[in-house]
């Protein structure tokens, strides 16, 4: 028997003023409403109601449990009216995980536009280096990055950002443009501590074990350690832009040097999603690879970016390496 059999039909009788009018509005019979009020009364071992054949009146106990009854009763009906608006707009407070480059390169400004176009929506946006745990620290989103380990989350697919390997154009003098993966052996490169690099290839992507004197799983040493001149690094397109467009740094390899890394949209497997996090997945689904092409460095073939180089400005000897990488793409068995 649940502790809240009774109540609602003592609230009834006594806001109604007899057990028939209760009845009649819980649309029960006049024995069941007084047979659950009598039960009631039996286990508070405590007389609620005087029964009269003319009139009801409560009893000093009755008086006390009916205010606290009602008290209780409208919070919940105050609780499960907020629930129902909150599944009627985007309303609440969005937790939302990204990541600490890309995520506030991009994702951040997105999620500002999303804020515009809802202003009931709080968001709270953390950046962070590594993935969160979406149950156990609580977000309702995040956005991950290439291959997802199996889980019970929902992960859809935003599109990819293009990573590139790079050097100081006074590296490349010295040690010559790589044509191929094989020639990676030749050079230093500047490496994460897994020291594996991955390309783009038929089958997906293929992993590479790199070696070099510089190891660094921080994008903003591996980028100082490019323009010094010490090697080789591999780093997204939208974290050098700006130093490739200045001529610190410029492109090394071909085609065969890119690798398209998924970005992906993972929130918890729910049949009730609350609207704020509906509205937000399909607002990012639509804004995001808009977003992403309008870099005038990035375009999108197939949900996946590459590289392109502005037509006003090409350096001739960025070309020459450009034609040679097409060729040497054409030969790489790996």
């Amino acid at each position: 028997m649940a502790r809240w059999d009774g109540v609602e039909e003592f609230i009834e009788v006594v806001q109604c003023g007899s057990f028939t009018a209760a009845a009649e509005k819980l649309g029960s019979s006049k024995s069941y409403v007084s047979k659950q009020i009598r039960e009631l009364e039996q286990r508070l071992n405590a007389r609620l109601i005087n029964r009269t054949t003319r009139q009801l009146s409560l009893t000093e106990s009755g008086l006390r449990f009916y205010d606290k009854c009602k008290e209780v009763a409208d919070l919940y009906e105050n609780a499960e009216q907020e629930i129902s608006e909150l599944q009627d707009a985007p309303v609440g407070t969005l937790r939302i995980a990204i990541n600490n480059t890309f995520g506030v390169h991009y994702m951040a400004t997105a999620v500002a536009e999303y804020c515009r176009l809802h202003p009931l929506v709080h968001v709270e946006v953390t950046a962070l280096s590594a993935d969160a745990d979406l149950i156990a620290d609580g977000y309702d989103i995040a956005v991950r990055y290439g291959e997802l380990e199996d889980s019970t989350l929902v992960a859809k697919k935003l599109g990819a950002h293009c990573f590139c390997l790079c050097a100081s154009p006074a590296y490349l003098e010295r040690y010559g443009n790589p044509g191929n993966l094989a020639d990676l052996r030749d050079h230093n490169c500047l490496v994460p501590r897994s020291r594996i690099w991955r390309f783009n290839h038929e089958s997906g992507h293929v992993k590479v074990k790199v070696a070099g004197t510089w190891v660094s799983d921080d994008g903003g040493s591996l980028l100082e350690a490019a323009r010094q001149g010490i090697g080789i690094a591999q780093l997204p397109i939208h974290y050098i832009e700006d130093d490739l467009r200045s001529g610190r740094l410029a492109l090394a390899g071909g085609e065969w040097a890119r690798y398209d890394r998924i970005a992906w949209m993972v929130f918890a497997q729910s049949k009730y999603l609350a609207p704020k996090v509906r509205s937000f997945i399909d607002f990012l689904a639509e804004s995001f690879i808009p977003r992403l092409s309008s870099s005038k460095h990035l375009f999108v073939v197939n949900d996946v970016m590459r590289y392109t180089k502005q037509k006003s400005g090409v350096d001739p000897r960025d070309k020459a390496r450009g034609e040679q990488g097409k060729e040497n793409a054409h030969s790489v068995k790996r």
